[in-house]
């Protein structure tokens, strides 16, 4: 009888185990996959994060193009302060957020808004001075456009930085 327990005990044993092993191997890969698919969800939530920031700082620029190209008549002008006030609020936000993300990339985003603003400020100014022009009408040869390519570049180099120490997607 006790012959029997023990062959009883190694046989439940040796079942347990079998059926054991293959669940905890499951487990730990459905743990692994849920982790790096939680990280790779992080890791676009935040490429999309900084790209629409770019794209809202950028906007500043087609800025300076709608005032030029606004009705002569001046029925447009409220409407494009409205935009300007909407565009500026969604700055306010992205800035917000990627000071949250980390301190360095607030101060990149920052610095690229300022250089942004200091380049068409001016020639948005400069637009609303005059009046508009029908949106066929040819450009006149002397028109200023801004000049960001460094800060773009600037900014976008911070921007791979933080996400290569963030980690590959």
């Amino acid at each position: 009888m006790l012959l029997m327990t023990a062959a009883s005990i190694s046989t439940s044993v040796s079942a347990f185990i079998g059926a054991a092993i293959p669940a905890t191997i499951a487990a730990a890969v459905a743990i692994y996959v849920s982790v790096v698919g939680r990280k790779r969800e992080d890791q676009q939530r935040r490429r999309d994060l900084y790209s629409e920031a770019y794209r809202l700082a950028l906007e500043w620029c087609e800025a300076i193009y709608r005032v030029r190209r606004r009705a002569p008549d001046s029925s447009q002008d409220r409407e494009l302060v409205e935009h300007f006030h909407r565009l500026q609020e969604r700055i306010a936000y992205y800035e917000g957020w990627l000071a949250i993300e980390t301190e360095k990339l607030g101060t990149a985003y920052r610095t690229f808004l300022n250089r942004v603003l200091l380049e068409c400020r001016p020639l948005i100014q400069e637009a609303w001075s005059k009046p508009g022009r029908d949106p066929t009408d040819p450009p006149p040869e002397d028109e200023a456009h801004p000049k960001l390519q460094q800060a773009k570049e600037d900014f976008l180099r911070e921007v791979r930085c933080h996400v290569s120490r963030a980690g590959p997607a």
